[in-house]
């Protein structure tokens, strides 16, 4: 648990360049500005030439996906056309991840 409290004191020009920069890599201000003082290196985005709103979405919908398949498959309530459904419909999220991401689980 962090207990140690860094107080530090900003232009408006500063600050506002300082929150850029968080926002730039979807990072809260607290997180950003922890990395950069520590490793004396601004943080990269998780997700380069994509948001990390885009993969985040992606990933839930992959979640969700993969849960509905597996209440279904249990349930026994899809048909074998609807489960080739959400088959293709899964490999369909994962091509998409594999051009994000470059790789593929």
């Amino acid at each position: 648990m962090r207990q140690n409290v860094l107080k530090i004191y900003l232009s408006d020009a500063e600050w506002d360049h300082v929150v850029g920069m968080a926002e730039s890599v979807s990072m809260p201000m607290s997180g950003f500005a922890r990395t950069f003082l520590v490793t004396q290196k601004p943080p990269r985005p998780k997700a380069s030439g994509v948001t990390v709103e885009a993969v985040a979405a992606l990933n839930r919908c992959g979640a969700f996906l993969n849960q509905f398949a597996r209440v279904a498959c249990r349930s026994q309530t899809l048909s074998p056309a609807e489960i080739r459904e959400v088959t293709a419909a899964r490999e369909h999220l994962l091509a998409i991840a594999e051009q994000l991401t470059g790789d593929r689980p």
